[in-house]
């Protein structure tokens, strides 16, 4: 299939009219740290509405600076931009509906973006990624929202996928990969420099899976069999940024009403990156204060 890119809109909610209107913003912002969240939605109607609440809940206790979402249906999207906290504090770029089914994809950003694209992939199912320019601290992070290929039978399918992406990235100094990444471990050699799988690096010995039938009672109803895989993930390339913190989203039931019932049948990642002073002579110890004064957040 021969690849195709598109520009997409950015908008910003109108307060005055009530809508979403195309208004993207090239700017420029100084950050200590950048944070980033990755949530597949779930495409199914099973308690679909409450479920986007619940998502949207998790997110906006501690609002990410970036959110990129797949599985994104007409209803999750309705959901989530009528959210006031998403409304007054972030631009949107999303491609929903025609052929790309209930697999669409939506990035929301507090910070300015004055540039977003769509490329569609080789796929069996509408896949393809979305990838925004932003300027923090001087410096070009091109941030890619994706949604590989899914099944076992597509793992040279998904391989495919990840070098088209990759090579979008080549150019780019410092870029940030997050999304449904639809890999087993088998699959985990794929991911090697320049790029660093952020969980891995901060959480070598857990497993970190976001699809755990063991937890998630919702996923193994729906399925029947049990799974443990870790499929949503965040990459890193640069040394504009280092990790941080990461963490799973949505591990527990909605409500004690719908025990059985969880906000997805992925869990999310949230991710928390700081900013790495520039300069040959800056000590190590100041990027340690900058990590310590994040982790200590969490504690």
């Amino acid at each position: 299939m021969r690849r195709r890119r598109r520009r997409v809109p950015v908008g910003t909610f109108d307060a005055r009219t009530g809508r979403w209107i195309d208004d993207a913003a090239c700017g420029a912002v100084t950050l200590d740290a950048l944070s980033i969240a990755t949530f597949n939605s779930w495409f199914d109607d099973y308690h679909a509405t409450q479920r986007y609440l619940a998502i949207a809940d998790l997110l906006s206790r501690r609002a990410p600076d970036v959110m990129v979402f797949q599985e994104v249906t007409p209803t999750a999207l309705t959901v989530f931009l009528a959210q006031p906290w998403i409304r007054e504090g972030y631009r949107r770029a999303e491609v929903t509906g025609g052929d790309l089914g209930n697999y669409g994809m939506l990035l929301l950003s507090r910070l300015p973006i004055d540039r977003v694209t769509y490329t569609r992939l080789p796929t069996r199912l509408s896949r393809g990624y979305l990838l925004a320019d932003l300027v923090i601290n001087g410096r070009s992070v091109a941030v890619a929202a994706i949604h590989l290929e899914s099944g076992k039978a597509s793992a040279r399918l998904r391989a495919r996928q990840l070098r088209r992406i990759f090579c979008s990235l080549r150019r780019s100094e410092n870029a940030i990969v997050a999304g449904d990444f639809n890999m087993r471990d088998a699959e985990n050699g794929r991911v090697g420099a320049p790029f660093r799988d952020v969980w891995t690096v901060l959480r070598p010995h857990d497993d970190g899976f976001t699809e755990d039938t063991s937890i998630n009672l919702m996923r193994l109803d729906s399925k029947g069999k049990h799974r443990q895989v870790r499929f949503d993930r965040v990459l890193l390339k640069g040394d504009a940024w280092v990790p941080a913190h990461v963490e799973l989203l949505g591990t527990e039931p909605i409500s004690s009403a719908l025990p059985r019932v969880f906000p997805s049948d992925h869990f999310g990642v949230r991710c928390d990156l700081a900013a790495a002073p520039t300069g040959s002579n800056v000590p190590g110890s100041t990027v340690s204060v900058i990590l310590q004064k994040l982790r200590r957040r969490y504690r």
